[in-house]
């Protein structure tokens, strides 16, 4: 049957676009044909109606032609996915794209698992090995190796249901649909073949080892993961050490989710990770064995119903040559603990055992009795967390309208399509530096209706959306514009939200007279807008619900129901504000933007701080006067209101190699923005005098005292039109040595000490002082470097003449009046000297909490 730009709703498949396919009853065996036509470019859609199940879990695709550039995406999806949505960029819905090897779940693609491309000649199968209450477990195989795993969250099975997107065909497949699977793949942990791995990292059957095997120097950690969870028959595994360099951390141990949970749970007994490290100076122990183990309730294991893979708690202990050295308590999820392996430089070479202690049957009294002494604690924990998370009807003003349904998880809004106008929900608790952030899941949201989510105060008005409203701050889903007491400019400029999106609000700074909201659209950052209000009683969590003729059903997380924010990396281009359609080159650090005909701008998720104080880009395009390079600024959260009038209160700092400054910088070089704090009491969200200095090459070019603007300074990189490609270097993010020595420090604070007064006598006479002084040498070389560069004679140099107080003007280094998070290392007494570290996310696993690298400036 061929389907050519239209849909079809049958009592078998869901269909949309130019795929044909065959329409007929299914049958074990059967292998069923799926094309895609030549020239077909945007996504085609196809859905088999009848879910997976216990007894039906798995299906398959043979592929069989494929274009250079074609992507198909397998997964499992329910019935009200858009029929334009690849699975897993949904919410409840899982996939995995061909043409990357990326797989999502409910648009999330962070795992230890990250997959591998598939394509002409192989065969690729979706299981779902675990069918739980809230969420399951999938496994993606390839040529039946498993490659990824991923939760699939929620619990209604019969939304299960097979799911394909293709694009730029033409695509040839041969379906199996589970009807049609006879029986699934088989894979065991006992085979370390089916161990998931990188492709950097091979299995040496000869040596029983995994080894590293790039041709580059291993720079990070390599993840390799158990294709099945701890239970029943294996509930440890071993590692045996077979590389150890001195002074190098030893291989890490872990026990994972199969993917990171969302969001995260409340609970600090409900983890994505645990992890075992070796102290980096521990003495060799090349051929020692450390291990994790999980066990189960004496009182409950034995029962006929015992579900191993069931939520519960389990004690988790580590072991060294089986010697128990140290546990804790934790709440297994769904599914299970995942067995997972940390490779790095120094040891990069290991052996997995899993059947030599599968059940260390000489502990099991000892870990009974652990079990015994910590579970009542752990019980009262759970109950101290659910009081924590509670959330009553009562505890939000909102308009009567909108219907609210509360559960343990989250808490249900529901605005139906007869109600008129704008209609809010404010929840009562504000958010706090430790508890800043709040969730939207966009359930139901006609493209006519409205959502808008964002901070403000109790005197709020209930027909509003937040940020029209001063003060208050907040984002819309229908124009996608971020908006701050009824302004909505500034350098980035948003993006829409829709049915199938999660959203979600963080109060990323607080400060003493305004603050910094961070909004977040599928777990990425958008944008980031100031909140100025100083009553931190005031931040209160708001949402706007507009239903134009169509029901609108969002599920909310309060700030109380979940741990936290997501955690972004500044090294990791993904973590930046992104216009939307941006696509990002991690080989080169290059982000890709599309043709645009106005400036667009790019910005680090967090401001520059004492642990992120300098950023850069390479101009790596020829640039002339037809041809301008990108801008790199230091820049506000969003411009200050009200506008500040003064020379040292900016909205942002540029440069720009322009005009005369086009001549200080050439293709190849880096540049960059640096700060320095002054005052080393006060906290770096604070509004604070600091020192910001312009690098090429890591060399110091420029200085200038500032105020720091609450929240801090964004690195910003700004594209002109035509320009559509920046590349960013991130191998100097901490600048720990430099050039600025005390006196420097001193003779600039005094300018700008001078620089104050006048401005102070300007503003008493009546003027204003960023008009009469804007002509002033605000920008200077440093004092030191200009006094190296007079001669004997006492003559000055032509460099330093050419940029001695200030020479290079706001044509260079524009101003413009009007425009840390890580994971707990727990230490015990009984680890000597060793290190459990409990993290509670995965972006620690693949090196994004590195967030900052050491260099040197000169």
């Amino acid at each position: 049957m061929i389907l050519a730009n239209g849909h079809m709703y049958g009592s078998k498949f869901r269909c949309a676009g130019d795929i044909i396919f065959d329409d007929v009853d299914i049958s074990p065996g059967q292998i069923c044909n799926v094309q895609l036509k030549p020239f077909s470019e945007t996504c085609n859609f196809l859905q088999y109606q009848k879910p997976l199940s216990p007894e039906k879990p798995y299906f398959f695709a043979q592929i069989r032609t494929l274009a250079y550039n074609s992507k198909i995406t397998l997964g499992i999806a329910g019935p009200d996915i858009a029929s334009d949505s690849h699975p897993g960029n949904w919410l409840n819905s899982v996939g995995y794209h061909s043409n990357t090897g990326r797989c999502y779940t409910s648009h999330q693609c962070v795992a230890n698992t990250e997959g591998e491309k598939f394509g002409i000649g192989d065969v690729f199968g979706v299981l779902v090995t675990y069918f739980g209450e809230q969420k399951s477990t999938v496994i993606f195989l390839k040529n039946g190796s498993p490659v990824a795993t991923r939760f699939l969250f929620g619990g209604d099975h019969s939304r299960y249901l097979p799911t394909i997107s293709l694009e730029n065909g033409p695509i040839d497949l041969g379906l199996m649909w589970p009807e049609a699977a006879m029986g699934v793949p088989q894979y065991s942990e006992k085979n370390m073949l089916h161990w998931i791995r990188p492709l950097s990292v091979k299995y040496d059957v000869m040596t029983n080892m995994f080894i590293y095997a790039g041709e580059e120097k291993l720079t990070g950690e390599l993840i390799i993961q158990s294709p099945h969870p701890l239970a029943g028959d294996i509930q440890h595994f071993e590692v045996i050490i077979q590389e150890m360099v001195p002074n190098c951390p030893g291989p890490s141990i872990s026990l994972a989710t199969c993917s990171p949970m969302i969001p995260s749970p409340s609970s600090t007994l409900a983890q994505d990770y645990l992890r075992f490290d070796l102290d980096n100076n521990v003495d060799s122990m090349v051929g020692h064995k450390i291990g994790w183990g999980i066990h189960y309730n004496p009182e409950e294991r034995n029962r006929p119903d015992f579900n191993p893979k069931g939520e519960q708690l389990v004690y988790c202990y580590i072991t060294a040559n089986m010697e128990i050295i140290a546990g804790q308590m934790m709440m297994q999820p769904e599914g299970g603990f995942y067995p997972v392996v940390l490779l790095r430089d120094g040891a990069s070479k290991v052996t997995i055992d899993v059947e030599s202690n599968p059940k260390p049957i000489g502990h099991n009294q000892l870990l009974d009795e652990r079990f015994k002494a910590e579970v009542s604690q752990a019980k009262k924990g759970l109950q101290n967390d659910l009081v924590n998370k509670e959330v009553k009807e009562s505890m939000l003003r909102k308009s009567q309208d909108v219907e609210v349904t509360i559960t343990n998880q989250f808490c249900r809004l529901r605005l139906t399509a007869d109600k008129i106008g704008i209609h809010v929900v404010q929840f009562n608790k504000p958010l706090t530096e430790d508890s800043n952030f709040f969730l939207l899941c966009i359930r139901a949201l006609n493209e006519d209706s409205g959502v808008g989510l964002g901070v403000a105060g109790k005197d709020f008005p209930p027909n509003k959306y937040p940020g029209k409203f001063r003060p208050s701050v907040g984002w819309t889903s229908k124009d996608g514009k971020l908006y701050r007491n009824m302004r909505h400019d500034g350098n980035l400029s948003g993006e829409r939200f829709q049915e199938g999106d999660m959203v979600g609000c963080e109060m990323e700074a607080f400060a003493s007279e305004m603050s910094v909201a961070l909004f977040t659209k599928n777990m990425r950052p958008v944008a980031t807008a100031y909140y100025t209000q100083s009553n931190k009683a005031e931040f209160l969590p708001t949402i706007a619900l507009c239903a134009n003729g169509h029901d609108v059903v969002i599920d909310v997380y309060w700030q109380n129901m979940m741990r936290g924010a997501p955690i972004f990396s500044v090294v990791n281009l993904e973590h930046w504000c992104l216009p939307p359609g941006s696509v990002v080159d991690h080989s080169t650090n290059t982000v890709h933007v599309k043709d645009h005909s106005a400036p667009i701008s790019i910005q680090a998720p967090y401001s520059l701080h004492k642990g992120y104080n300098h950023f850069e880009i390479r101009l790596t395009k020829d640039f002339g006067p037809d041809c301008p390079p990108p801008a790199v600024v230091l820049s506000t959260a969003t411009p200050l209101d009200p506008p500040p009038n003064s020379c040292l209160k900016l909205d942002f700092l540029r440069f720009w190699a322009v005009n005369e400054a086009s001549t200080l910088v050439q293709v190849g070089d880096l540049v960059g923005w640096g700060l320095l704090y002054i005052d080393n009491t006060l906290h770096h969200d604070e509004e604070q005098l600091v020192i910001c200095y312009l690098t090429v090459n890591h060399k110091i070019l420029l200085v200038r005292v500032v105020y720091q603007p609450p929240g801090g300074f964004y690195p910003l990189v700004v594209l002109p039109p035509d320009l559509n490609e920046v590349t960013l270097e991130f191998s100097a993010t901490i600048i720990k040595q430099h050039p600025i020595t005390s006196s420097d420090v001193d003779i600039l604070v005094r300018e700008a000490t001078v620089l104050m007064q006048k401005e102070k006598e300007i503003i008493q006479a009546g003027g204003d002082p960023s008009t009469e002084l804007a002509g002033a040498a605000l920008f200077r070389s440093l004092p030191s470097a200009e006094a190296m560069n007079q001669d004997a004679s006492g003559n000055t140099s032509e460099l330093a003449n050419r940029y001695r107080g200030g020479t290079v003007k706001d044509k260079t280094v524009e101003k413009s009046g009007k425009t840390n998070k890580m994971s707990t290392t727990i230490t015990e007494s009984s680890t000597k000297g060793k290190k459990l570290k409990r993290v509670p996310s995965k972006k620690s696993l693949r090196g994004d909490s590195k967030s900052s690298r050491s260099c040197i400036v000169l």
